[in-house]
């Protein structure tokens, strides 16, 4: 998710989740989390992410994580296509996602589409998924199942523009970077602030009630993630 931008400020600010600024192709990011749950208590990990712009349209990438306690790794790759407005920017984004859970001996497979609208202090989020769940080693029709219809939304609200070199905003969404829910709601608080050398500071603090429980992992849960990201 990204706003079209121009110039040494939008170079620093990175606009967006990813944004071009016309000269850096390749985005990585990386940031560290911690939380606790009512299913494992505290729990910790990583995340690291690597983008390619293609063009000022199309990117690609790929993310990996890993979350001790949980015990839960995963993996995604990614392509997404951006449609300039005149106020904003329209996103489509493909992905394919792996979560396994070793501790409750379970994969999760995803795939979702996504189509984002971002403007300037307000980006919207409407999409599908489609997953199923599968115990390891298993593939009889009692170990695993599938759900193929399931929504997604999110909206995020910034106090300053997005061309801001810094930013604080609000969030109300079913999904993180790893999973997509129907009815796990995550609300939470998100910032970003320049760092030299074209890095950029960013963090959540996020709470999800418990709701569905198809997400073994985390019925109710509150984490705080923090990171860096850099482009050339």
């Amino acid at each position: 998710m990204a706003t079209a931008c121009a110039g040494i400020a939008c170079a620093q600010a990175y606009c967006g989740s990813h944004a071009f600024d016309g000269q850096h192709r390749n985005e990585v990011q990386g940031y560290i989390m911690a939380g606790n749950n009512v299913v494992t208590d505290g729990f910790g990990g990583f995340a690291a992410s690597y983008r390619r712009h293609l063009t000022n349209r199309w990117d690609v990438g790929g993310d990996f994580q890993v979350q001790f306690g949980k015990q839960l790794y995963s993996f995604d790759v990614m392509a997404g296509y951006r449609l300039p407005l005149k106020y904003g920017n329209i996103f489509f984004d493909g992905f394919f996602h792996y979560n396994r859970y070793d501790k409750w001996g379970f994969n999760e497979t995803i795939v979702n589409l996504s189509a984002i609208w971002e403007s300037p202090y307000v980006d919207i989020r409407l999409g599908e998924s489609y997953i199923h769940y599968q115990r390891s080693g298993h593939r009889g029709m009692s170990d695993g199942y599938s759900e193929p219809l399931t929504l997604t939304f999110g909206i995020g609200v910034n106090i300053r523009h997005r061309n801001n070199p810094w930013n604080i905003g609000l969030f109300f969404r079913n999904y993180d970077d790893f999973y997509y829910e129907n009815w796990n709601i995550n609300w939470g608080v998100r910032f970003y602030a320049p760092l030299p050398r074209r890095m950029r500071l960013f963090g959540e603090f996020n709470v999800r009630p418990a709701g569905s429980i198809s997400q073994l992992a985390s019925k109710y849960e509150g984490s705080v993630k923090l990171g860096v990201k850099y482009n050339w």
